[in-house]
């Protein structure tokens, strides 16, 4: 599995009334995945520092100046 930056979560998926129904799939949050903005937000945030070296080399291989 490539890394990610939260856990993953189960959603749920909503009916035409937007009622929850028993169908649901998992939420990856890969470094992938991520927005370019969100990326650099996690960057700059403390609490992501442990994942510094990963959002960076994201980040250099969108070709991305912090």
């Amino acid at each position: 599995m490539p890394a990610k930056l939260k856990p993953s979560t189960k959603e749920y998926v909503r009916d035409v009334n937007n009622r929850i129904t028993n169908k649901w799939f998992w939420k990856h949050y890969t470094v992938s995945a991520t927005s370019t903005e969100n990326l650099k937000k996690f960057y700059t945030d403390p609490n992501y520092r442990k994942k510094k070296n990963v959002i960076l080399k994201e980040l250099k291989k969108r070709n991305e100046e912090i």
